[in-house]
C-alpha cells in the first residue's frame, strides 16, 4: 500500500508505533538509533525477565518490518550522514526537540512528537507518561472517589500518539502530492492522551458542577449499581438500566429467578417505570436485584456469563486480560494474528493487520531488528565503500 515510500525514524519511545504502522502498511522504515541502542530497547518486560539489547518484548511489539541504522548523531559525521540519508527520504519521524525541522524547507515531510505543544504553557515542563495522561483529564473517571486514580499498566500516552503521528504523516504526504511542498508536523502527547477523554464533558470556565470519579458506580434510590461483577475465573461488566432499557433488565431479573438466585416477584417488577414514587420499596427490589445477579454471576465463568447474556438477551461482557484476547476464536478467525520470531527461537502471535482488505494484508517482511542489523547494507545503499563503513565504526560513528 505505501511501496516505494521511505521514512526515517530517529527511534523514540513514543515514535516507536508510528513507524510500525507506516512500515505495515509497506512503507520502507529506517529506524536510527545511537550505536548503544535506542530508548526502546530498554523498556520492559524482557524476553524470560532477562535484560538485553534485542530482549525487550516492547521493541519486538513495536518495531516490526523496520530497518536499523546506528549513528552517533551527537557527532557531525553521523550528523552529515543522517543528512545524506534523508535526501533519500519521504519522511522524517522524530521526537522532541528535533534535529531535522529545516529539511522540511527542501521537500521533507517532517513530524515531530512533543510531550506538550511548543506553544502551550506547558511547554517546558518535565513529564512521565502518567502526567501526560493526568494532564489530559483522563483520571478523572477512573476509579472510586476514596482512593487514587487507576492508569493503564501501558504508556498510554506514547501509544495514543504514535496513532495521531501515523495520521499526521500520511496527511502531509498527500499534501505534498498536491501542493509539491515539504510538511512540517506536530504532534503533543499529552493532546492525543485527551482522545481517550473525549466521552467526557469537559467544564473549566464554566458554571456547570464537574464530574467526580467513582463513575464506575452509579446509585438510584440510594443503591449503588455496580458496572463490574466478580465471577469464578475473573470479572464480568453488567448493565442494569431502565426507562427504555428497562426490558433488558427484566430479561436479566428473569435470567436470575430461573438461576434460583433471585426471588420470583422480583422478576415481575416493571423495570420500565422503575423507581416510582415509593423510593422505599425500590430501594429493596433494587437491592435483591443487584444480589441476585451478583451470586448468578459469581457462580459462574466468564464464558458461561457471556452465553447467558446472548441467550437471554441482556448486557454482560467478560473483562478480557491478555490471555483471553490470545485465546479468543474470533479474532484468529479474522487473521488478527502474526506469527513473529523473537530472539531464541522463540516465535510468538502478535496483533497486526492495520489494515486489511481483499487487496492487502500486513506481511512479515522483517521482524524488529537486531542492534545496527541493516547499517552495513544501508551505507552500502549509500555508496560507502566497505574501507569507508569499517573505519566509520571503528571512530563509533555507526
Amino acid at each position: 500500500m505505501l511501496n516505494g515510500l521511505r521514512v526515517f525514524e530517529l527511534s523514540a519511545p513514543a515514535t516507536m508505533l508510528a513507524g510500525q504502522m507506516l512500515a505495515d502498511l509497506g512503507a520502507d522504515v529506517v529506524v536510527v538509533e545511537p550505536p548503544g541502542g535506542a530508548a526502546g530497547r530498554r523498556m520492559g518486560p524482557f524476553l524470560d525477565g532477562r535484560i538485553g539489547l534485542d530482549r525487550s518484548l516492547s521493541w519486538h511489539a513495536l518495531n516490526r518490518n523496520k530497518r536499523s541504522l546506528t549513528l552517533d548523531l551527537d557527532g557531525v559525521d553521523g550528523q552529515d550522514l543522517l543528512h545524506s540519508f534523508v535526501r533519500t527520504a519521504d519522511a522524517v519521524i522524530e521526537a522532541a526537540p528535533g534535529r531535522c525541522a529545516h529539511l522540511a524547507d527542501g521537500g521533507l515531510v517532517h513530524c515531530v512528537v512533543r510531550p506538550f505543544s511548543a506553544a502551550g504553557p506547558k511547554s517546558g515542563y518535565a513529564w512521565t507518561d502518567r502526567t501526560l495522561v493526568a494532564a489530559a483529564g483522563v483520571p478523572l473517571a477512573t476509579g472510586d472517589a476514596d482512593r487514587a486514580p487507576l492508569f493503564l499498566p501501558l504508556p498510554q500516552a506514547m501509544l495514543e500518539a504514535g496513532c495521531e503521528v501515523a495520521i499526521g504523516v500520511l496527511a502531509a504526504l498527500a499534501a505534498r502530492t498536491r501542493d509539491g511542498e515539504g510538511q512540517r508536523v506536530e504532534v503533543s502527547m499529552r493532546a492525543a492522551a485527551m482522545m481517550s477523554a473525549f466521552s467526557l464533558p469537559y467544564y473549566a470556565d464554566t458554571p456547570e458542577r464537574p464530574p467526580r470519579r467513582g463513575q464506575a458506580k452509579r446509585s438510584v434510590a440510594g443503591v449503588d449499581l455496580p458496572n463490574f461483577l466478580p465471577c469464578r475465573d475473573g470479572h464480568v461488566q453488567v448493565s442494569i438500566a431502565f426507562g427504555g432499557f428497562g426490558g433488558i433488565t427484566a430479561r436479566m431479573a428473569a435470567w436470575a429467578v430461573a438461576d434460583g438466585r433471585l426471588d420470583a416477584a422480583i422478576g415481575q417488577v416493571d423495570w420500565t417505570r422503575f423507581p416510582g414514587e415509593d423510593v422505599a420499596l425500590a430501594a429493596s427490589q433494587l437491592r435483591q436485584l443487584v444480589e441476585g445477579v451478583r451470586s448468578a454471576v459469581a457462580a459462574r465463568t466468564k464464558d458461561e456469563v457471556g452465553v447467558a447474556a446472548r441467550t437471554h438477551g441482556f448486557f454482560a461482557a467478560p473483562l478480557m486480560d491478555m490471555a483471553d484476547i490470545a485465546a479468543f476464536d474470533q479474532y484468529r478467525e479474522r487473521g488478527l494474528w502474526l506469527r513473529q520470531p523473537l530472539v531464541d527461537g522463540v516465535t510468538v502471535d502478535a496483533p497486526a493487520h492495520v489494515v486489511r482488505s481483499d487487496s492487502f494484508a500486513t506481511q512479515l517482511r522483517h521482524p524488529a531488528p537486531r542492534l545496527s542489523e541493516h547499517t552495513q547494507e544501508l551505507l552500502a545503499e549509500l555508496g560507502l565503500s566497505a574501507g569507508e563503513i569499517e573505519a566509520l565504526f571503528c571512530h563509533h560513528i555507526v
